[in-house]
């Protein structure tokens, strides 16, 4: 498991009794949402000392910045180095139930017949299990350039358009949108049959990147001795995996949940910071940004409080890469409050991406 920040500061190791008494704090918060108290925190602990002793390791706790009290009261709650700390050193996670192993396993088989229906029923499922807001990253055309291609399929629409679908080995779908040039007549649904099979025959089980070479390579021969529909088949499959100016487009992000935050009571109270959150949520490229980051790491990672990049800074994201057979895809994750229970959390986005990578490869 692959956590920003893990190497924390020597100055910053805690005894024992601090470890127990910060497990503590942030156990009892990540449960109740309140601000702790000494006596909470014996209890839980299960420390033979005093209140009196409890509250000065808080103290000191505090002073090290892995607590702090949200207002004058004597409780306390983590910052976001304590969460960090917590989830280095002290986290013990919980095995998904059989029930839910089971039914992360069957609704992503269920849907593998779909990617784009997989990718959309993973973010509902995670939502349903984690009660936060679920995201998923589907392949970016920068991953999908090293897939070995299995089909092209090319369905007329109107005005002369035509949609080319690409299916990968791995089962990536990208779509692309192509146009018929001025002054030519649309390609009748047989004649776009018999250019998506000569394709097929030219193409399949090449990288895009290489497609494009092949592609290019058969267009530069004498023009006067391919016939005009190959000639026309092979213009068509260029656009097709042809890039955008921008290195190609956005991964699709599936976001699910994001009412969630508002069942959170210290957010639904403040108007500002629900706001900001939607708006960090509405900007996919700095949410694809953290998965990348996830993507990168080739394991799970989680992001809390100002790792992440997103406002507000009270956020945490667990994110997991998914991967079949040929490399890794997309992301899933979750985002939530960085109270959010991580011992729960991150066993289910690590089962989920390994069953969403799986249904992927099947």
């Amino acid at each position: 498991m692959s956590t920003p920040g893990t190497r924390l500061p020597q100055s910053l190791a805690l005894d024992e009794r601090a470890r127990r008494v910060l497990a503590a704090v942030v156990t009892d918060h990540i449960e109740g949402g309140e601000p702790v108290g000494s006596l909470a925190v014996q209890r839980r602990a299960d420390l033979e000392v005093s209140a009196a002793t409890v509250r000065s390791v808080m103290a000191d706790l505090e002073a090290l910045g892995y607590l702090e009290k949200p207002h004058t009261s004597a409780g306390r709650i983590p910052t976001a180095l304590g969460y960090r700390y917590y989830v280095d050193a002290l986290l013990r996670v919980q095995i998904p139930s059989l029930e839910e192993r089971q039914l992360i396993e069957r609704s992503t088989q269920e849907a593998a017949v779909d990617v784009d229906g997989l990718l959309a029923g993973t973010s509902r499922l995670l939502r349903g299990l984690t009660h936060h807001a679920a995201v998923v990253a589907a392949p970016r055309a920068g991953r999908m350039d090293v897939q070995r291609l299995q089909r092209i399929e090319l369905i007329p629409l109107r005005d002369g358009r035509v949609l080319a679908v690409l299916l990968t080995r791995a089962g990536t779908v990208q779509n692309r949108l192509l146009t018929t040039p001025s002054g030519e007549r649309p390609l009748t649904p047989a004649q776009l049959e018999q250019s998506a099979n000569y394709l097929n025959a030219l193409l399949t089980d090449l990288t895009l990147e290489e497609a494009r070479a092949k592609l290019a390579g058969e267009m530069e021969r004498d023009r006067a001795l391919i016939e005009e529909t190959r000639a026309r088949a092979l213009a068509m499959g260029a656009q097709a995996m042809a890039l955008s100016p921008g290195g190609g487009p956005l991964a699709d992000l599936l976001i699910e949940g994001q009412s969630s935050f508002l069942e959170e009571p210290i957010w639904a109270q403040d108007v500002a910071k629900v706001r900001d959150l939607f708006r960090a949520l509405d900007e996919k490229e700095r949410v694809l940004g953290v998965l990348d980051r996830a993507a990168q790491a080739r394991e799970l990672c989680i992001f809390i409080g100002a790792e992440s990049g997103l406002a507000p800074r009270d956020l945490a994201v667990v994110a997991a890469p998914y991967r079949a057979a040929e490399g890794i895809l997309g992301t899933v994750g979750v985002i939530g409050p960085a109270r959010m229970d991580y011992a729960r959390v991150i066993p289910l986005v690590e089962l989920t991406a390994r069953s969403l990578g799986a249904a992927i490869g099947e």
